[in-house]
């Protein structure tokens, strides 16, 4: 790094042909394929290996492009700092990434971010869905604390991008096809979602139709700290889990702002607002994808909240390309929906032609 008290010191044209200087090796090294590599060992807590986790590994020569190889004591497996990450065999360069993630704070749509990247899109397609994988890590560690205002929100299912040889009901039903149901319709995805006093956020699908004490369980069970506060409306569903995990509960009654206590749930329901607003901006989420679009905007939120706005698509791509959850482009395409979508139209006994 060059010492700030040492740039201080130079006159003008010193400075201008340091510029200079610099200028032309980050472009060597925007374009070098070694850059990822370093990216990631950089970011890198701790080398294990990612075959059988050990940390007993050794360093093992390089590549011919200059990449570190290591192998493990324990599996005998060889592998590189990019192994299961999503820049594992990535023929991009370090600049291109970087304009994909600048496009992705954008939130530019894949055809746009296709045209301006210059690439098919496609591939801008797998680029984004291999980055919302890696985000789900962030989900999976996150932990509640204090004071959590907790909701659930529903979304209408959306087939966008299912083949018609795989749809489950009619593409227009009509209102006698489906029956009708007072409530929450068991064709609505059940969200549970929650905010803790630090803006902590979580979202998770957790089923369909109103909200249950397993639905609860499954979103909450492992992410609650100790001696935590749930604030919640008066769903039952809340106090028999509250009840069994022995947490404080603190209830809102619907229509009211606030609790004899003091509490309230006006974060949660802003929060509901802005994920509205946020999904609204990609004109429509398949359902299949919905976890991975809710992941995306949990981790914006929390770069809006603790990152200078410039700086957030430089930290997006050190964390996602770092994290170790590489994902076949095969393995997007064939992703299963988060709930059973045949069972739920069941009662539409629809069948999809065989020569469609």
């Amino acid at each position: 790094m060059i010492k700030e008290i040492e740039v201080k010191d130079l006159l003008p044209d010193e400075i201008e042909k340091t510029i200079k200087f610099l200028e032309s090796i980050l472009g060597i090294k925007e374009n070098e394929k070694s850059t990822l590599s370093k990216l990631v060992n950089r970011e890198k807590k701790k080398i294990y290996c990612p075959f059988c986790k050990s940390i007993s590994i050794v360093k093992n020569g390089h590549s011919k492009k200059g990449v570190q190889r290591y192998k493990c004591k324990e599996c005998l497996h060889r592998f590189c700092d990019t192994t299961n990450t999503l820049s594992n065999n990535s023929k991009l360069t370090y600049k291109i990434w970087l304009e994909f993630f600048k496009c992705m704070s954008d939130k530019l749509s894949i055809r746009k971010t296709a045209a301006k990247l210059q690439l098919n899109k496609n591939t801008i397609f797998g680029m984004r869905h291999k980055v919302l994988n890696a985000l789900s890590i962030f989900r999976e560690n996150r932990k509640l604390s204090g004071e959590i205002q907790c909701d659930e929100k529903y979304e209408s299912i959306n087939l966008k991008g299912t083949k018609p040889q795989q749809m489950p009901r009619f593409s227009k039903p009509r209102k006698s096809q489906g029956g009708s149901k007072r409530g929450i319709s068991d064709h609505q995805i059940c969200i549970a979602s929650a905010i803790d006093e630090n803006d902590n956020i979580y979202f998770k699908i957790v089923g369909n139709g109103s909200i249950t004490t397993k639905m609860v369980e499954k979103a909450f069970d492992n992410h609650l700290e100790k001696n935590c506060i749930m604030i919640t409306d008066c769903k039952s569903s809340y106090e028999k889990f509250c009840t069994n995990n022995r947490i404080k509960l603190e209830q809102v009654k619907s229509g009211t702002y606030k609790n004899l206590n003091g509490y309230n749930l006006s974060e949660i329901n802003a929060l509901h607002s802005n994920l509205d607003l946020f999904l609204k901006s990609f004109a429509g989420v398949s359902t299949k994808h919905l976890q991975q679009y809710l992941d995306w905007f949990v981790y914006q939120k929390y770069l809006t909240y603790s990152i200078e706005i410039l700086e957030q698509p430089q930290v997006l791509m050190n964390y996602a390309l770092s994290r170790k959850s590489y994902i076949k482009i095969s393995d997007i395409y064939s992703m299963d929906f988060p709930i059973d979508i045949y069972n739920i139209y069941a009662d539409y006994n629809f069948s999809p032609s065989p020569h469609i």
